[in-house]
């Protein structure tokens, strides 16, 4: 490889927030290690003349913690952190991303500036990649037929199909998971184990969501800020220590949500889905006697 491909090759790495080891790179690109800290040399040269690094205080340094060359930034200096805000978000929701996602945010990168796009990188790279695009497309036909109040054809593993009237679409537990209503009942399952679903050209009143029977819950008021809005919520009251408010949700879902947020969370009603956390919470209890 001749040098200015070289230095492109290092170069961009360094930029996307990458750890690079002379000796690796050495062999990688079949030179030898006096060439390759030449070229990081070369590349430092160029990042202190260069007018968009003023100000920045960047240099490729040696990191003794990982015995390897890093590009490190002295000041972040951001224009507009939107994009950046877009995926702290997204950190709080999910350690996986699919692959189309990590992708446009990349291209987005483009249009933002050095420091931006240096902490962008680094970022997105701390993401766990999606590459099988079945459950994306999944969740895109669920999301069409939701805005289109049409049934759905589910066709779970080892299952018939079934028409089902989509509710909504969720991430949890490290999976995504589509809450439907079927024969009277909420229910939810792991798009891990459908294998299909097909949007029909028949349409659902929304009368019927309004006449399923919500769960009745307490939430304190942080977690109701934070959670509120993956839920279908058909009333709610202010009361002094947080928030009740009547939701359409499946009782497996109702119980995962009680058990995580065990302090902030309360089942009031219905009785069932009270009587089964309480069985799971003893079950629990029993395992330490």
């Amino acid at each position: 490889m001749e040098k200015p491909e070289r230095l492109l090759y290092i170069y961009t790495r360094f930029l996307n927030g990458k750890t690079l080891n002379k000796e690796a790179l050495a062999e990688a690109l079949n030179v030898n290690l006096r060439t390759i800290q030449r070229d990081i040399s070369d590349l430092n040269h160029f990042i202190y003349e260069d007018a968009e690094w003023q100000g920045l205080g960047g240099t490729i340094i040696y990191d003794k913690n990982i015995e390897q060359h890093r590009l490190k930034i002295d000041k972040y200096k951001f224009e507009s952190n939107r994009l950046l805000n877009l995926v702290f978000r997204m950190k709080t929701l999910t350690p996986i991303i699919h692959e189309d996602t990590y992708n446009l945010i990349r291209g987005l990168n483009a249009n933002i500036n050095m420091a931006e796009k240096m902490l962008s990188n680094k970022l997105l790279n701390q993401f766990k990649l999606n590459k099988v695009k079945v459950e994306s497309q999944l969740i895109f036909k669920i999301q069409i037929a939701i805005e289109n109040y049409e049934f759905i054809s589910l066709s779970i593993n080892n299952q018939q199909q079934i028409k089902v009237i989509p509710i909504y679409t969720r991430y949890y537990d490290r999976h995504h998971w589509f809450t439907y209503y079927y024969h009277g009942e909420i229910t939810c399952v792991n798009l891990a184990n459908v294998r299909d679903v097909t949007p029909l050209n028949d349409q659902f009143h929304l009368d019927i969501i309004n006449k399923i029977e919500p769960v009745k819950l307490h939430f304190s008021t942080s977690i109701w800020n934070e959670i509120h809005k993956q839920f279908i919520v058909a009333q709610t009251q202010n009361v002094e220590n947080g928030v009740i408010a009547n939701i359409i949700i499946s009782q497996q879902e109702c119980l995962q949500l009680a058990y995580k947020y065990a302090s902030e969370i309360t089942i009031l009603k219905p009785q069932i889905y009270v009587d089964a956390f309480k069985t799971k919470l003893k079950q629990l209890f029993n395992k330490y006697h």
